[in-house]
Parts: structure tokens; sequence; C-alpha cells
């Protein structure tokens, strides 16, 4: 075993014991009954600990070529990043993000694939310990509000109520008792586990969320910052902080003032074809009319969740049709289009480690009106095929190692999903030229972020500002805009990835198309791309070129 080998499995081991949020997230059903260390002590030490992962690795990472260098660079860069985050997650997105701590026990939690009883038992343990881990994390709280990290008042007070809303629910009607039963149990075992998960709600989780409720209305809302103070500038080092987070976000040294510029000048060339497909679609070739148009008219609006189901459907059937002419390799495991009528409007988890559950794309229906039709394509692509779903599947089934092939980089992995949209067009998978400019309206989000999470978090913007920046450059809808910038207020530099990624991904490939000529294939150069898992994009560049030199 080389050192490389050794040194990834070690932080492996250690991310999956560690890193519990994740483990939830990707249904580890073997881990299922632990939480997240997110205690003063247990932060500190985590930090300690992956700084001693990254310089292990930038050591070892000198000496090294080939597979062990792209593994090494995975690992540094993964233990920098988590490090940089951490005091966020815990003080800033579990509070205000559009997962707060609600909406990770009623959506997240009660999602994993069980099969075994001691699945069952270890989902009722899980419940049984939530008190500790919220105790640990409201200490957390405590000493982030110390340092000066503390969230905003309107972030905690949805917080807030996200927990009212599930102590005002019956406990028959919990989210958390909507978990699916392990399959090897008979009815009666069902019957009797569905009963003691029905305990723990009672006996612990309630009580443990209204102690939580008192916690965040009685210290944390005091301290709770302004919508004039939202940015990561206003905290104590801020600055720094926030260049840690862009670091974490885009795998880049760009700085906020380099990707602030880069936002700009995207949003100006989105807007030459804002004209051409807005004169040959509305008639209208302004393309800030162009906007209005597609956030004001009601005939673009979906009706009943009958009609999402079917086009989600029908996009995703196209793609998964399409794709092998596209990708040398196919994954395995099948992607679910999966309807939801609460939660985020789309999202797509990854299948299971042990198989038992495939990737799953969901979308909203329970605001079907809050659909636009020309959303719902390009929305499926990025998710789905040729988007995470590809991406995520293949980087599982590919034997490589879990540090590759599971552990996020946001500016690929995100990068590769807006990267999919654009490559949906060329593929034909639009049905139609409305649905094309429904492209543009998320490239042109993308590019509007690189302006308004650097406005918020280096330049000092108010929410306001940012809100006002969002509805002029985008189809957005206001409420919509709100929510989009509440979500960068509580998790700082994360929305940079998604155009940072795509880009450098499109750079590589003129890059190979130049330097090979006829002999390029887009097959060829999706393979190199996807088949070496996640890779901050420094590492995917120098992977790239070594593959044209040979």
């Amino acid at each position: 075993m080389s050192e490389a080998v050794e040194l990834a499995d070690t932080y492996w081991a250690y991310h999956r014991n560690s890193a519990q949020m994740w483990n939830v997230d990707r249904g580890d059903v073997d881990q299922i009954a632990g939480w997240e260390d997110f205690s003063p002590a247990g932060v500190s030490e985590r930090i300690e600990r992956l700084a001693l992962f990254a310089q292990q690795a930038t050591s070892a990472g000198s000496t090294v070529v080939g597979d062990d260098k792209a593994l090494l660079a995975a690992v540094g860069f993964s233990a920098r990043a988590t490090a940089a985050l951490l005091p966020f997650e815990r003080d800033l997105s579990l509070v205000g993000g559009p997962f707060n701590i609600a909406a990770f026990l009623s959506v997240l939690v009660p999602g994993y694939a069980l099969t075994t009883r001691d699945h069952g038992l270890g989902y009722v343990v899980k419940l049984r310990s939530l008190p500790s881990f919220l105790d640990g994390w409201t200490a957390g709280l405590r000493d982030g509000m110390s340092a000066g990290r503390v969230a905003t008042r309107r972030g905690i007070e949805k917080a807030v109520a996200g927990i009212d809303s599930m102590l005002a629910r019956e406990i028959r009607d919990d989210p958390l008792l909507t978990q699916s039963a392990p399959s090897e149990m008979s009815n009666l075992e069902i019957d009797q586990w569905r009963s003691s998960v029905g305990a723990a709600i009672r006996d612990d989780v309630r009580p443990a969320l209204a102690k939580l409720r008192m916690t965040l209305t009685e210290e944390l809302l005091p301290a709770g910052r302004s919508d004039e103070n939202a940015g990561v500038c206003h905290l104590a080092d801020g600055d720094a902080a926030y260049r840690a987070l862009l670091l974490a976000a885009t795998s880049t040294d760009l700085t906020p003032d380099a990707i602030h510029d880069l936002g700009v000048e995207r949003l100006a060339l989105l807007d030459d074809e804002f004209a051409i497909l807005g004169r040959d679609v509305l008639g209208v070739a302004d393309p800030s009319v162009v906007r209005q148009r597609l956030r004001h008219d009601d005939s673009l609006r979906y009706d009943t969740p009958e009609e999402i189901i079917a086009d989600a459907m029908a996009a995703l059937g196209r793609a998964e049709a399409a794709a092998p002419n596209w990708f040398s390799r196919m994954p395995r495991a099948e992607c679910r289009a999966v309807p939801s009528e609460s939660g985020s409007m789309a999202f797509y988890t990854g299948p299971s480690p042990d198989g038992a559950r495939g990737g799953t794309f969901f979308f909203g229906t329970g605001q079907p009106r809050a659909w636009m039709r020309y959303q719902l394509e390009v929305v499926t692509f990025h998710e789905s095929v040729p988007g995470h779903h590809l991406q995520l599947a293949l980087a599982q089934e590919l034997g490589l190692h879990p540090v590759l092939g599971e552990l996020e980089v946001a500016s690929y992995g995100e990068g590769w999903g807006l990267y999919a949209e654009r490559l949906a067009d060329e593929m034909g998978l639009y049905s139609s030229e409305l649905q094309r400019i429904g492209m543009l309206t998320l490239d042109s989000l993308r590019a509007a972020r690189l302006v308004v999470d650097t406005g918020l978090h280096a330049r000092g913007w108010s929410r306001q500002r940012a809100i006002e920046f969002l509805l002029e450059n985008t189809t957005l809808e206001r409420s919509n805009a709100e929510g989009e910038i509440d979500r960068y207020i509580a998790t700082p530099g994360q929305a940079t990835s998604y155009m940072v990624g795509r880009l450098e991904i499109e750079r590589l490939r003129t890059l190979a198309q130049r330097r090979q000529g006829q002999r390029f294939t887009i097959r060829g150069f999706h393979e190199i791309v996807l088949n070496a898992g996640m890779s901050p994009l420094g590492d995917l560049a120098r992977r790239v070129n070594e593959w044209l030199d040979t």
C-alpha cells in the first residue's frame, strides 16, 4: 500500500466517523445512530486534525505522480475546505440555511433505506440521542457568539418557525415517523418499531426541540445580525474567513474582486443571448423586457402536479436515451424522478453506498404555480442526466478510492451540473426554444450569484441591495430572490462554485479541442473529466493536460 492510499484510508475513516451530517445526506445506514459533534471542543479538535491531514497530504504530494497525486490533492483540499466550513456550517448554515435544523430533521433524517433490524434499532437510538447532539450544538453556538460569529435575526427566526411547525404536529404526523421500516421486519415487528419511534419522538425529540427553541429565542436572537450587516465581512476576521470560504467553494485562489468582475462580465454576455432568443420566442429583443415577461406571464406557469411530473419524467427519459452517444460509460444505478410535496424546489441525492438506494431527483409539486414551465427541463438535466446523477453515480461505481468517489468538491460537482445544462442543449434535449430560454435564466442566476455573494460578503452589501440586484438581472420573482439571498447569507461562498467550475470545464474542453483537432471526441473528453472522481479544479486541469500530452 502506497503512502498516499494509506493517508487517504485514514482520512476517509476519520471523515466518516466525524462528518455525521454528511452521512445522513448520503444515507449511510452503518453510521445511522451517530450525530455530529458541534461542541466547542469537538469543532476545535476537528479543525486541528484536519490541518494535520492537509499538511501531510501536501508533504507527500510533492513526491508522487499519477493516481496517487490526484488522491493526495483530494485529501488535502477536502481537509482544508472542511476546516474552513465547519464553524460557519455550525453557526450560520444549520441555523439560517435552506436546510436549517428543522428542515434537516424533517426532510433528510427520515430518508434512510433501512433493511436490517439493526438499522431499525439504530434509527431509534439516533432519535433518543438527539438531545445530546442539540446540547453540544447549542454550546457551540454560544462559542460562536463569543467569537462574533452569529446568524442573522431573520435566519434565526426561520429556524424557530420550522421548529414551531414540527412541535405543532401530532406525533402520528411527525416527519420522523414517516421513515420507511426495515425491509426484513415482519408486520408485527414493524408495528412495534413504529411504536418505539413514536415514543422516542414524544419523550426525547419533542422536549429537546422545545429546549432548543428557547435557546434560539432567548440567547441567539438578541445577538443576531441585522439585514444591513448580513455578510461575513461584518464578522471578526471576516475578510480572511471569506477568502478561505471562497477557496473551499471554488478550489481556486480567485479573489473576491476577480469573482465579482467575472459575474458582471458573464451577465453582459447573457444579455446578448437573451436578446436573440427573446426576439425569436417572445417578439422582444430588450433583455430586461424579456426577463420581465418571463417573470410575470402567468400563462408560463404550471397548473397541476400531474403536468410537472409528466414533463420531468419525459425530460429524464430523453436524456437517458441520448446520453450513451456523449458518454463512454453510463452508471448502473438508476435515477428516479420523485415528486415531493415539501422541501426545496429540486435537489438530488446520490445512490446509497450499499446500493440499496439509487440516485433520486426530487422535484417539488406541492405548489405547482411556483414552477415556470421553462424552468423544469433545465433543472432536470442539471440534477439528473447528464448532470449530478451521471457524475455522482459513476464516481461511486468506478472503483475509485471513496475520497475521490464520494467527498464533494463543490466547484467540480456544481460546475459539472451547470456544464450539463449547456451540454443538454448540444445534445438536443430541450423540447422548445422556450425551454432554451430556461437554460439562459438559470445561467443568469449563476452569474448573478458571483456578484451578490461577493457583494454581500466582501463589499458589505445589505440584504436588500443583493435582492434588488437579482431582480434586475434574473427572472426570479421577489419571494424567490429573497430566498436565494438568504441562502447565500447562510452559506457564504458556496454559490460561487457553479459558474467558476463550469467555466473551467469549458476552458479545458476548448483546450482539448484545439490540441487534438480532428482526433477530439466528446466522449473521450467526458471520460477524462468524470473517471477520476471529485477533483479540485487545479488537479482536474493537471489531469487533462497530462492526458493531452500523452
